[in-house]
């Protein structure tokens, strides 16, 4: 029996802006990468987990890429199988996303320059650091609010009108049934 399972049109919206997290945090990533290991003179920042952060950031952004990827594509066909695969997809970014929440979070409290004057790359990687955490938590916003919707799609399926036709009562009014 075929059934239509209908997506929200937000969806594609949705989807489009965890393929520009994705994109964003891959850029970020590099500038972290320029500036966290290319600094000359890395003992003034103080401890923060730099491997730990960039291994995240390149690690989730193919994640982030492929989710909204499949989220864009089942609000065009939202078949049985797509809709899985898209929910399986977004709930590994939101697992993702909540471990990046926590080493972002680290990483802001451990980022403190030990230097009594004025260095633009602390306050850049600060700053880098921020932007990481706020993509993040945008990630985390956007999964959650596709899993709601792929889920409540998966629940409250339609027939398909081929399959069920109306019957008439003598009062020519259609009659549905399932």
């Amino acid at each position: 029996m075929p059934r239509r399972y209908t997506l929200r049109m937000e969806t594609r919206a949705l989807g489009a802006v965890q393929i520009m997290n994705g994109l964003i945090y891959c850029a970020l990533g590099f500038l972290c990468f320029a500036l966290f290991i290319s600094e000359e003179d890395r003992k003034q920042t103080g401890h923060i987990p730099v491997v730990v952060t960039l291994i995240y950031i390149f690690w989730s952004a193919p994640f982030f890429i492929s989710s909204g990827s499949t989220s864009v594509h089942v609000q065009k066909h939202p078949t049985k199988y797509k809709l899985i695969s898209s929910l399986v997809m977004n709930i590994l970014c939101t697992c993702f996303s909540i471990i990046g929440m926590i080493i972002f979070i680290i990483a802001c409290f451990t980022y403190h320059p030990d230097a009594n004057e004025y260095i633009w790359t602390h306050l850049a990687g600060s700053m880098l650091l921020q932007y990481l955490l706020f993509c993040t938590i945008t990630e985390v916003i956007c999964t959650c609010i596709i899993i709601r919707w792929i889920v409540a799609a998966l629940c409250n399926p339609e027939y398909s009108e081929k399959r069920h036709k109306p019957i008439f009562k003598k009062e020519n009014k259609p009659l549905y049934t399932y």
